[in-house]
Order: structure tokens, then sequence, then C-alpha cells
């Protein structure tokens, strides 16, 4: 299938190739589904434009922390949006993981809007249902893939089975609750991929000399690692692109007397 993928973030950052600035080029009419990663400065002309042509926005929340992004209206537009991972040689690669950071991070975002008013939030702004569907079938639909996502007659075999008896998730009534608030990647205990297991009985399921990939994994690992090593640090200062410059950000540490 086609899929065509654009980095937008917009704001300071002013890389801009949002849904706005595409369709000025007629660009957002497609057969094809569009993926606006990261997305975070996105204007309500914007979420309108991506509900009408339907594409999606993929959200990869420990990326946008990590790097400095911000979120500051993506959690506005999560009807057309769905969970990635990004750069996995940086932080995490699991997408509960990522569900859990943005469930956190949007309940934080709203419960803020109500304490700032000097009041105190009275209901829960999103559940572990939305995340999970943000985790699960909102891939599927960004995709516009029916058959992704969802466990029915006819969708791809791809499933992955939780130890609910694990240490962390042991006690559990409510699966989804478990799994986003409470799981980690040691409780998955099958995967299957197309119809194909991946993993089995917590053990991974290869068809190859796994310890001979590890080492020529390690070996490239070790080459990129001694660029990046050798590389000089780029100093930040002066203008990122004109008009927005470069500032620095307050420093904190867990070590008393050392800022």
């Amino acid at each position: 299938m086609a899929v065509l993928t654009t980095h937008t973030m917009a704001g300071p950052w002013i890389i801009d190739h949002g849904p706005s600035t595409l369709a000025k080029f007629n660009s957002l009419d497609t057969p094809f589904p569009i993926i606006f990663s990261h997305a975070s400065f996105l204007s309500p002309a914007d979420a309108a434009l991506l509900r009408k042509h339907n594409h999606y926005v993929s959200i990869t929340p420990e990326s946008e922390m990590h790097y400095g992004h911000g979120h500051p209206n993506t959690p506005f537009i999560q009807d057309q949006s769905a969970l990635g991972i990004d750069s996995a040689f940086t932080f995490s690669a699991d997408i509960v993981t990522q569900a859990r950071i943005w469930l956190q991070a949007t309940r934080r975002k709203f419960f803020m809007r109500t304490l700032e008013g000097w009041k105190i939030p009275s209901n829960n702004p999103m559940t572990v249902n939305q995340a999970f569907l943000l985790a699960t079938r909102n891939g599927g639909l960004a995709l516009r893939r029916d058959d992704l996502g969802v466990i029915k007659v006819g969708a791809k075999a791809d499933l992955v089975v939780f130890d609910g008896l694990s240490p962390n998730m042991l006690g559990w009534s409510d699966p989804v609750a478990a799994i986003i608030l409470h799981s980690n990647v040691g409780d998955v205990m099958d995967v299957m991929v197309d119809g194909e297991w991946r993993k089995r009985d917590g053990k991974l399921v290869v068809s190859h000399n796994r310890a001979e990939v590890e080492e020529r994994f390690l070996q490239s690992a070790k080459r990129i690692q001694k660029v990046w090593e050798d590389a000089a640090v780029p100093t930040l200062k002066g203008e990122f692109m004109a008009g927005v410059h470069y500032a620095p950000t307050e420093v904190q540490s867990v070590v008393r007397g050392s800022r």
C-alpha cells in the first residue's frame, strides 16, 4: 500500500509541513493516507483539514519530550491521531510505554487547566481505553486499514498475549488498565505477526542464528557510536532560523548545592 509521511512541528520550530501548508498545493485529497509526524503546533484549521480528508497525526510522546518539541495542541486532535515510536536508538521502543507517557501527559495538561483556575479536578480527562485505542486501533485507521488493530474475522493475525500473572499485573480486573498502567515488555509472553509466532512462551522465535545477528549488531553499534563520539558537538547560539533564536533552558539537579 502507498502512504506518505511528513515531519511537521511549526511554532518556533518553523518546520511546517502541516495540513494547511499541503492544502495550498491541493495535496490533501489523495487516495492514500498522509501521516503527519509530531505535528505539535497544529492549528484549528489544520485539525479541520485532517478530519475533512481523513489524515492522521503520529504522536511520538517520548521523542517529543526528549527533543523538546512540546505538545501544546496535539491533545485537541486525538480523534485523528495514533501513537508512534520515532528514534528507537535513543529511548524505549515499545508502544505501551508511549501510550502510558502520553496518557499521563494529557491528563496532566487538562488537570493543570483546572488547577490554574483555583479549582480541583472532579473527573478524569482521559481514560486508559482512549490510550489503548491510540496504541492499537488508531494505527490501523491512520493507514486506512480495517484489518489492523482489531481482532475479527478477516483481520491480520497480529496478536500480543500478556502474562496476567506476572508480579506487576497480578490481581487485575480491567485488562486494558492492567496493560496501559502496569505492564512492561517482560510481561509479553506471545507475539503473532500475520499468523506466525515471533515470540512464544516468553522466548523469541527465530529461524536464524540469533547469536550471529547480535554480534553483527554490536559491531555496527560500536562503529556508529564511535562516529558520534568523534563528532564535534555544535554550539547552539544565535539564530535557529530567521527571527527565531536559541535560548538556554534552566538546568535542574537533584544534588544539593550543584545549582
